[in-house]
C-alpha cells in the first residue's frame, strides 16, 4: 500500500521528530519572549496563582519577575531542543525541561477556575480552558522528543 510506503519514509526521515522539535521550539521561543511583557505577565498571573506547582513564586518574586524566570525557563528550553540536532545530550536536558513545563502547565486545566463551562447544555472547554487543553498533546510530543534525544545520547555512549 502507498499510505503504508508513506509512512515508512516518513519515519526513515524523521519527520516527526523534525516538525515536532522545530514545531515546540517555535512555541516556546514566541511564549517564553512574551513573558517579558506587561501584557504577557497579567495575562498568566490567575494560571500561576492557582498552580501548587508555581503559586509560591509570587511570594518571593513581583508577577513580572515571575514571567520574566518562566520566560528564560522556556526560551532555554527552545534553544536546548534546538541545539539537540547537533548535541544529543543538550537536546535531552531542554527536552526534559520541556516536560516539566507542560506537565506543570497541563495542570493549569484543572487548578484554573472556570476552565470548564457549561454551553448548550454540554461541559466544554471555557476560552481558557481551550487555550490549556492544547498542552496536553505539547506534552505528548516532549515526551516523544525526550525519548528521541535520549536514544540518541544511549547509541552515542556505546
Amino acid at each position: 500500500m502507498k499510505v503504508l510506503k508513506l509512512a515508512k519514509w516518513l519515519d526513515e526521515k524523521n519527520v516527526a521528530f523534525i516538525i515536532s522539535s522545530f514545531g515546540i521550539a517555535i512555541i516556546l521561543l514566541w511564549i517564553g519572549l512574551f513573558k517579558f511583557t506587561p501584557t504577557e505577565s497579567n495575562g498568566i498571573a490567575g494560571l500561576v496563582k492557582n498552580s501548587p506547582f508555581l503559586s509560591w513564586m509570587y511570594s518571593i518574586f513581583s508577577i513580572t519577575t515571575t514571567s520574566a524566570i518562566i520566560g528564560v525557563m522556556e526560551i532555554t528550553a527552545a534553544l536546548a531542543i534546538l541545539a539537540g540536532n547537533f548535541l544529543p545530550r543538550v537536546g535531552f536536558w531542554g527536552s526534559l525541561l520541556c516536560v516539566v513545563i507542560f506537565f506543570v502547565t497541563s495542570t493549569f486545566f484543572l487548578t484554573t477556575p472556570e476552565t470548564i463551562a457549561r454551553v448548550d447544555g454540554v461541559w466544554a472547554p471555557s476560552g481558557t480552558g481551550s487555550f490549556l487543553i492544547k498542552d496536553i498533546s505539547i506534552l505528548g510530543a516532549s515526551l516523544f522528543l525526550l525519548s528521541h534525544f535520549a536514544k540518541k545520547v544511549t547509541v552515542s555512549a556505546n
